[in-house]
C-alpha cells in the first residue's frame, strides 16, 4: 500500500501541476488522452514494482544472515504463488488508485486543491488497516469479505485475508478480478475527464461536467 499511495501520489502531482503549467496541451497535439494516461500510469507502476522487487531481494538476503538473533526468524519464507498474488494485486490495486488519482488532478485547478480531494481515496484505502484486529482473527467474517470486493480496500484486506489463513481463497480471486476490472473502468474515465479537463484551464470541473464528459463520446 505505501508503494502503491507514493506512486499514484506522484501521479496526481504531475498531472495537476502539468495541467497547471499548460505543458500538458503540447503533449495532447502528439497523441490522445488514454495513451497520455496509460504511459504515466504504466511508467510510475513499473517503477513501484522495481521498490517492491528491491525490498524482496534485500530481505531475501538480509533474513539469513540475521536468523540466528531472532527466534523463529529462520523460519520465515515467501512461498512464490503468495509473490505471485502480491504483485497482481499491486498492479490491480495501483491501477485503481492511479486512475483515481489522474481524474482527480485533471478535475482539479491546483496541486493544494487536488491533494485535499485525494485525501478521501487515500483515507478509504486503509480502513483495512484500521479494522486489522478485526480481519485478521476472522478471515471469513462479514466484514473481510464485504472488504474484499470494494476495489479501494481489497488488496490490503485480501493479503491480510490470506495471512489470517482464510478458507476461501476463491473471494480473493474474485477480489482481484473485481479491483482489475475497476481500474480498466477508472483508466477510461480518467481520460474522458482528462480529455475534458484541458479545455477548462483554470476551472473547477463540477459533478455536471464530469458526468457530460463521460457521456460525450471521443
Amino acid at each position: 500500500m505505501i508503494s502503491i499511495f507514493v506512486g499514484s501520489g506522484a501521479l496526481l502531482q504531475s498531472v495537476t501541476e502539468e495541467k497547471e503549467n499548460r505543458m500538458i496541451e503540447m503533449l495532447v497535439t502528439a497523441t490522445s488522452p488514454m495513451s497520455i494516461m496509460l504511459g504515466k500510469i504504466l511508467g510510475l507502476g513499473a517503477a513501484g514494482l522495481l521498490q517492491i522487487a528491491i525490498w524482496l531481494t534485500v530481505a531475501a538476503f538480509t533474513v539469513p544472515m540475521i536468523s540466528d538473533q531472532f527466534s523463529g526468524l529462520s523460519a520465515l519464507s515467501l512461498d512464490p504463488g503468495l509473490i505471485a498474488i502480491l504483485i497482481a494485486f499491486y498492479f490491480a490495486g495501483y491501477f485503481v488508485f492511479a486512475s483515481f488519482m489522474a481524474a482527480i488532478g485533471a478535475a482539479s485547478t491546483s496541486v493544494r486543491e487536488a491533494s485535499q480531494i485525494s485525501a478521501i481515496v487515500m483515507i478509504m484505502g486503509i480502513i483495512p488497516i484500521y479494522t486489522s484486529a478485526i480481519i485478521i482473527p476472522d478471515p471469513d467474517g462479514g466484514l473481510a469479505r464485504a472488504l474484499t470486493f470494494f476495489p479501494l480496500t481489497s488488496p490490503t484486506a485480501s493479503m491480510m485475508r490470506i495471512a489470517g489463513g482464510t478458507e476461501a481463497l476463491y473471494e480473493i480471486i474474485l477480489g482481484l478480478l473485481v479491483t482489475a476490472l475497476s481500474g480498466v473502468f477508472l483508466l477510461w474515465l480518467s481520460a474522458r475527464v482528462f480529455r475534458a479537463g484541458l479545455l477548462l484551464y483554470g476551472q473547477r470541473m463540477s459533478l455536471r461536467l464530469v458526468w457530460n464528459a463521460l457521456r460525450v463520446g471521443d
